[in-house]
């Protein structure tokens, strides 16, 4: 993976720096006021939004295997009718590895659920 600029405005530091800050659960705000550190350097919030949009869908480290899911379903109402909705996340990151929605709640659905889960992760 080669990341290249076409201004050298930013040096690659502190946009990798930023954009590790901000995916540790910072706000853009929080993470431009971080920043301040380097003192020759003063970006805005909309400055990071850029860098991960840009940056964003390289995957800098993968993780290969997901310890435990925990898996709930809720019905939902959209117009007359009624829906389940099956979510899971992950405990330790608080990440959310699938989302599904279902018209009927049984072993069959959620059963298929978790399989994709699994050859997913």
């Amino acid at each position: 993976m080669k990341i290249r600029f076409e201004r050298t405005k930013t040096s690659i530091v502190i946009v990798m720096y930023s954009l590790y800050l901000y995916f540790l659960g910072l706000s853009l705000l929080n993470t431009s006021k971080a920043l301040i550190v380097f003192k020759d350097e003063k970006r805005s919030h909309v400055a990071v939004w850029n860098w991960i949009q840009r940056f964003g869908s390289y995957h800098i480290c993968k993780r290969k295997r997901i310890s435990a899911f925990m898996i709930d379903e809720t019905i939902i109402q959209i117009g007359n009718h009624h829906f389940w909705l099956w979510f899971c996340i992950e405990p330790i990151h608080s990440s959310v590895l699938g989302i599904y929605i279902s018209e009927e709640r049984n072993m069959l659905i959620a059963e298929k659920f978790i399989r994709s889960l699994v050859s997913k992760y």
